[in-house]
Formats: structure tokens, C-alpha cells, sequence
């Protein structure tokens, strides 16, 4: 039996509270933190092509590399539907393009 007052502290958590206790369900969770690091790494990976600091943005490269990675890792543990593997290769192929697109879309500003 749900009692009134925990039901009105469940309602009172914060935007970040609620994500990080999944309820807003996998896809909307992990699309929310994969383009809020795409955005990252196009931010300031355009900033260091802008300014040709090359090793700033190899550096800025490999973290969005390895953001990628650990959010597919998070998918495949929080993942409990059917073709495991058939949704984690699509996903990743996915992130792959985008991933290359945004690249080629930092290494705009170089004139």
C-alpha cells in the first residue's frame, strides 16, 4: 500500500534523480546522454580545430571514443529485452555514423 507522502517524495526528486533511476526508460536516457556528449565534443572539438590545437582535439577525439564506449557498455548491462546483441549492433553502427558525421562537421572550421 502506497502511502500519500511517499508518493509526493517519489514526485519532489529532482530531473537528475528521476534519469539516474531510469525512470524515463533506457532509450530516452541513453539518447539524452549520448547528445549531450555529442554536443560536448562538437563544442569544444570545433573550439581546438578552429584554433588548430591538434593534440587538444586527438585528446577531445579519444574521450568521445571512450564516452561512446562506456555508454554502450551501460545499454548492453541495463538491456533486458529480446536480441541482445541484433539491438546492440544496430545501436552501435548508429552512433558510429553520427559519431563520424559530427567529426567531419568539427573539422569544418578549418578554412
Amino acid at each position: 500500500m502506497n502511502h500519500p507522502q511517499q508518493e509526493q517524495t517519489l514526485d519532489d526528486r529532482s530531473f537528475m534523480a528521476r534519469l539516474l533511476a531510469g525512470e524515463y526508460g533506457l532509450a530516452i536516457t541513453y539518447w539524452l546522454f549520448y547528445f549531450v556528449g555529442c554536443a560536448l565534443f562538437f563544442y569544444f572539438g570545433s573550439r581546438a580545430v578552429d584554433a588548430e590545437n591538434w593534440i587538444q582535439y586527438l585528446i577531445i577525439v579519444a574521450a568521445m571514443l571512450a564516452y561512446t564506449f562506456i555508454l554502450i557498455v551501460g545499454i548492453r548491462a541495463a538491456y533486458k529485452g529480446p536480441q541482445m546483441w541484433k539491438v546492440m549492433s544496430r545501436t552501435s553502427s548508429v552512433f558510429m555514423i553520427i559519431n563520424i558525421l559530427v567529426g567531419i562537421s568539427t573539422l569544418g572550421f578549418i578554412y
